[in-house]
């Protein structure tokens, strides 16, 4: 056996989006017919009560200025020049106080008018207060007129001469843009439009605390925090199932997981995402009570080794069966498969649905979340800019550095759009579908020499049979067909593929492949019934040894997860 050499993956983020823009962030398929179907906001204005003064606007002990039109002892504009005893702007002074520019302890109003006190556009600074462009003597909004009230300068707050402020936008001791912001976005902020407590300024204006970070789509819970290395997890997987010995027909294989609270491991036909140093198994929730297999939800459990689980989600539902629609009562959904967008950090989960007969209605829909372990928001088909549907039914998902991929049962590659909402373009290749003419149950994977695996299944429903393979340089192929993934007539193990997971440790890269031994998968008369039971067949494969990706079934084997590496 041959282990593949990787790299250690250390930088992650539980959250979506491209971390460093983040704040505190964080078929089944009954048997298919022939062409690849499935299963599966003063007292006067020139004296009086006008509207102009006050703590609003142009507040202070007059609108338009003490006893006079122009207020205080002088009737030029106002006091003296912006200062004096009362501005245009009223109050002692017109930008406030009895500085003039900056204004004592009030920017617009001294201690008289509604708008008077203290406040309006007062505090310590105000925002056009202070030292701002806008008040004392010469400020644009003191003296004569205050544009703004003295309590707002144009830019206010930290623009201009005006300041840090405090924690308020044009007034309190905030000019604008609270402890953060990049400049005041106030502009006539206050009880007014243009002072007192201001409309826009406040904590964060542009930028704030948060910015455009917090716990956003953009940066979700842990934000760019490096995940640490792993050392000392090790998960041993052991099938001690009755056919562990020899999973042949009709001996069945694989592992029942238990999670930790007890109940059984419920996701199926899915994949696995890792963030960080936590695995996500996702899948298909089959009920007990039913054995009709229509969609009830998709599920989700975390590891931290690959075999023990803790239920995620709502309850360990990530996406649940839907009102009405593509993923509504008595309808298929299937083939659940998530990734992180290579462009926006969003988690994208793509699935197919269609009517109960599995051909009617089939197609990829896709649902988000802006961190990978939440309820899921349900979006509908993934269409391309035409609106044209990707009619298929059992599918998987990819992605990489190159890009992102949707592919399907008969052997069709979607190339994504950059916000994997859509698909740009859609090519098929004959050699994906094995020599049976055609292919259900794919997945994707890379190893670390740049090759890539397509695994698939040949279209017998329930039924395990033997799984293949074809590998290419690029995901837009060519692709060449390799042959089976086990020795022929084991039936890939008693499994169907779903997944292929990389471990990339400081040691080296485990691919660990994931197949589904679904209940009753050698019946021929009624399989498939009780699929909750279905158990988990996790095999190293071993790359670059031949052409048979697993030789031997590991009945029992440890893996490292530090390390990427395995043993028996």
């Amino acid at each position: 056996m041959v282990f593949v050499a990787g790299a250690l993956a250390l930088g992650c983020s539980l959250g979506g989006g491209n971390p460093g823009t983040g704040g505190t962030g964080a078929s089944s398929q009954p048997a298919a017919g022939a062409g690849g179907t499935e299963q599966a906001a003063g007292r006067s204005g020139s004296g009086g009560t006008s509207s102009v003064g006050g703590g609003g606007a142009l507040g202070g002990a007059t609108g338009l200025g003490g006893t006079t039109e122009a207020g205080g002892s002088t009737a030029g504009p106002g006091g003296s020049a912006a200062g004096g005893a009362t501005g245009q702007s009223g109050g002692a002074t017109s930008a406030g106080g009895t500085t003039g520019q900056a204004g004592g302890t009030t920017t617009v109003g001294g201690t008289t008018g509604p708008s008077g006190g203290t406040t309006t556009a007062g505090g310590t600074t105000g925002q056009s207060g202070g030292a701002t462009t806008a008040g004392g003597t010469t400020g644009k909004s003191g003296g004569t007129t205050g544009q703004s009230g003295g309590s707002t300068g144009q830019s206010g707050g930290a623009t201009g001469p005006g300041g840090a402020g405090g924690t308020a936008n044009s007034g309190g001791t905030v000019s604008s843009g609270g402890t953060g912001g990049k400049i005041t976005t106030t502009g006539s902020g206050g009880t007014s439009s243009s002072g007192g407590v201001g409309t826009t300024g406040g904590s964060s204006a542009t930028g704030g605390s948060g910015g455009k970070g917090g716990s956003s789509a953009t940066g979700g819970s842990t934000g760019t925090g490096s995940c640490g290395a792993v050392a000392g997890v090790v998960g041993t997987l052991t099938d001690s199932g009755p056919g562990a010995s020899n999973p042949s027909p009709p001996d069945p294989a694989g592992i029942t997981f238990k999670d930790t609270d007890g109940d059984l491991v419920n996701a199926h036909g899915g994949g696995i995402i890792r963030v960080c140093n936590t695995f996500y198994l996702h899948g298909e929730y089959f009920l007990s009570t039913t054995t009709d297999n229509d969609f009830n939800g998709f599920s989700m459990y975390s590891s931290p080794d690959l075999a023990t689980w803790k239920k995620e989600g709502n309850k360990g539902i990530i996406l649940p069966q839907q009102s009405s629609g593509q993923l509504g009562p008595n309808r298929k959904g299937e083939r659940p498969h998530i990734i992180k967008c290579p462009a926006t950090g969003e988690f994208v989960l793509y699935a197919h649905s269609a009517d109960v007969t599995y051909q009617a209605d089939k197609e990829v829909v896709y649902a988000t979340s802006p961190t990978v372990n939440a309820v899921y928001s349900f979006k509908g088909s993934l269409l391309s800019s035409s609106g044209a549907i990707a009619a298929h039914s059992d599918m998987s998902a990819y992605a990489d550095d190159t890009g992102a991929y949707v592919v399907t049962e008969s052997g069709h590659v979607f190339t994504l759009s950059s916000d994997c909402h859509s698909w740009v373009s859609d090519k098929q290749f004959s050699a994906l579908n094995g020599t049976t003419g055609g292919i259900e149950a794919p997945t994707v994977f890379k190893d670390t020499n740049g090759t890539y695996y397509f695994i698939g299944s040949d279209k017998t429903g329930w039924r395990a049979n033997d799984d293949f393979y074809s590998t290419a340089k690029s995901m837009n192929g060519p692709w060449t067909y390799q042959g089976y993934i086990a020795p022929s007539g084991k039936k890939a193990w008693m499994t169907q593929s779903t997944w292929v997971q990389p471990i990339v440790g400081s040691k080296g890269t485990v691919f660990m492949y994931w197949g589904d031994h679904w209940y009753g998968n050698q019946d021929t008369t009624n399989p498939g019934v009780h699929n909750y039971l279905t158990t988990y067949v996790f095999q190293p494969l071993v790359l670059g040894s031949g052409t048979t990706l697993l030789p031997t079934y590991q009945a029992s084997w440890k893996i490292d997860i530090g390390a990427g590496t395995w043993s028996q």
